[in-house]
């Protein structure tokens, strides 16, 4: 790109330049420029708070409570095997205790 392409570009520029500072002029800071500012994002906050998609939000969060609650508290016990609840620890190593006498035995003997 040599100088002469370089100013043909920024003669096409520089009307589009100064169409966009007549478009967008600078704001001059003020001191209600924090302020007004914080006002527009609170404003916006409160839009996007009450939107259907916090509404449905809402809505699915309850839903998925319930349901969890539900499988907590009905179905969960009643698929679970009790028997296996009610089963001690005394009882579990006795069982296993048994289970590995017949190991300490020589072969060919038997109780």
């Amino acid at each position: 790109m040599g100088p002469m392409d370089r100013d043909r570009i920024h003669d096409k520029l520089d009307p589009l330049w100064a169409e966009y500072r007549e478009a967008c002029p600078d704001l001059e800071p003020s001191a209600g420029f924090m302020p007004q500012m914080w006002q527009r994002i609170d404003a916006r906050r409160n839009a996007l708070s009450s939107s259907w998609f916090r509404l449905w939000a809402e809505v699915w969060l309850a839903a998925t409570v319930t349901l969890a609650i539900v499988m907590g508290a009905v179905l969960i016990p009643q698929m679970q095997d009790l028997s296996v609840v009610q089963i001690s620890y005394v009882d579990v190593l006795a069982a296993a205790d048994s289970a590995a006498d017949g190991a300490l035995l020589p072969t060919g003997e038997t109780e």
